[in-house]
């Protein structure tokens, strides 16, 4: 089973990397959290935790071998549990954390259903059912450091841009990504509606590159 990779960042697609590990590529899937900061790797050595699973039709007797890969250990750990709770797969679980595990642990440890059913695919009746099944069981989780990915404390005017953006239709989970990297790429915004338009830019790249 491999359990770790290091190697180089070659490519960054929508849901999976391309690492070079000598002469072998390995595709690995990452959470959507990861992407972004996985595209900022790209062309440097890096190390991903992971999981191997089999993927197919057990009726046709047809597998598929996968792989995912975690920045940090306890992001695997994270969706070790994750993918425990009813109707949560595997691919449903890398899309729906969209932000940082020790983000999701700590709304899942204080009940907060209304931001875990912004996540992609979690509507409601999911985000309860979560909360019943991991709430309690996450410690380990929210005491966490989330470095080496550092997520970035929003200022007045970038929670403005937010709230814009969640008034406009977009998911919250899906917004704060956006906001994230645009003030990344843009640290001197500081104008609430220059910040939207530069997150719609992280978002129409994001969409373009699907």
């Amino acid at each position: 089973m491999i359990c770790r990779i290091t190697g180089r960042l070659e490519h960054v697609g929508e849901s999976t990397v391309q690492i070079a590990a000598g002469a072998i590529w390995y595709e690995l899937f990452v959470p959507v959290a990861d992407i972004g900061a996985c595209e900022r790797l790209r062309g440097e050595e890096v190390t991903l935790h992971t999981i191997q699973y089999l993927e197919g039709n057990p009726t046709a007797s047809h597998f598929s071998p996968r792989l995912i890969g975690f920045v940090r250990p306890a992001d695997r750990e994270f969706f070790r549990l994750f993918v425990r709770v009813r109707g949560i797969s595997n691919k449903k679980a890398l899309r729906a954390m969209s932000l940082p595990s020790h983000q999701l642990a700590a709304a899942i440890e204080r009940g907060d259903v209304a931001l875990l059913a912004t996540l992609p695919e979690i509507g409601k009746k999911t985000a309860a059912q979560i909360v019943a099944d991991l709430q309690g069981k996450l410690d380990l989780h929210l005491l966490q450091d989330a470095a080496p990915l550092p997520i970035h404390e929003l200022s007045q005017a970038q929670q403005v841009a937010l709230d814009i953006l969640v008034q406009w239709g977009d998911r919250r989970a899906d917004a704060q990504r956006w906001v994230t990297e645009a003030i990344e790429r843009h640290p001197e915004l500081d104008d609430p509606q220059e910040i939207v338009k530069a997150a719609y830019r992280v978002k129409q790249g994001a969409s373009q590159g699907a």
